[in-house]
């Protein structure tokens, strides 16, 4: 049973330690241009076979050959080490993705528990489209209440190579980058909040992102506004802060990008930050506030 945690929904009415309150305490975003040329694992190119073939999907045998790809384990580490330190080491760690990691035969999430201060309970978000991170901080939200979380680590990674043609049309970052963000109870960085709305019609979107932008005006710096890439195009952000819109070459990570180059000026001015995405084919529209120096 070594490595192996058993665990069961979360209880409604536990205490919260601290307030449960999470605030971002750090993030570090990286971005990786070049392959890695992985080592060809033997058994990867019948396991991709046997995994399209119900499909009638292609595989992709020449990047198969190539140990094409790098893998979110050997993206995320390095950013564990630089935001997590034994003298702080985390309570829970959360791994969000859009696209398959290509080291399909690691619970990757459960290396990253071993690779990071604390060994903390760690698990991945996936099949959510653009939107997992944001489910992601909501479940860590959640763990923040019962009084167990501390500190939280949110990893959001995407990675451009697929060993399978796709079924359907779907975003598809141009290179791998990947983003660490640290939440804890005990920081002073800017409290966390996470918004969920459901269907919302693409002609309701700017309606309701308006709202939530016009909810964290207030004394100090105009918020700043950063679009996912569904958003792009779609709406026009009236405020007087900075609006940073993800580029479609990285759809995934573009929004927390932009987080960790802009969060320390963010945190030193005081600025309020929205992050948002939709998502058009479920019509939902998330959210997540983060107030700088609160």
């Amino acid at each position: 049973m070594r490595g192996m945690f058993a665990t069961g929904p979360l209880t409604v009415g536990d205490p919260a330690g601290d307030g449960g309150r999470l605030r971002v305490r750090d993030v570090a975003g990286r971005t990786f241009d070049e392959r890695t040329g992985q080592p060809l694992n033997p058994s990867l190119r019948g396991y991709v076979a046997d995994m399209a073939a119900p499909y009638g999907i292609a595989v992709r045998e020449e990047l198969i050959e190539q140990g094409a790809g790098r893998s979110y384990g050997e993206m995320c580490v390095p950013l564990l080490a630089e935001l997590v330190s034994e003298d702080r080491p985390a309570d829970l760690l959360v791994l969000a993705t859009a696209i398959p990691d290509v080291h399909l035969g690691r619970a990757t999430a459960t290396y990253l528990s071993w690779q990071c201060a604390g060994a903390p309970l760690a698990f991945a978000v996936c099949d959510q489209g653009l939107l997992a991170a944001f489910t992601a901080l909501h479940l860590i939200e959640a763990y923040a209440r019962t009084g167990e979380c501390r500190r939280a680590v949110l990893l959001v990674a995407e990675q451009p190579t697929l060993f399978h043609e796709l079924p359907a049309p779907a975003p598809v970052p141009d290179r791998a980058a990947a983003v660490g963000v640290v939440l804890d109870t005990a920081g002073s960085r800017g409290a966390l909040s996470v918004r969920r709305h459901t269907r919302v019609a693409e002609r309701d979107v700017a309606g309701v992102l308006a709202a939530e932008v016009a909810g964290l005006a207030g004394d100090g710096p105009e918020p700043a506004v950063l679009l996912g890439a569904r958003l792009a195009g779609m709406v026009t952000v009236r405020s007087g802060g900075d609006v940073r819109v993800c580029p479609p070459n990285q759809p995934f990570t573009g929004a927390w990008l932009e987080l960790s180059r802009g969060f320390s000026g963010w945190h030193e001015s005081g600025a309020r930050v929205l992050l948002a995405e939709y998502e058009p084919g479920l019509g939902h529209l998330f959210s997540a506030a983060i107030r700088c120096g609160g």
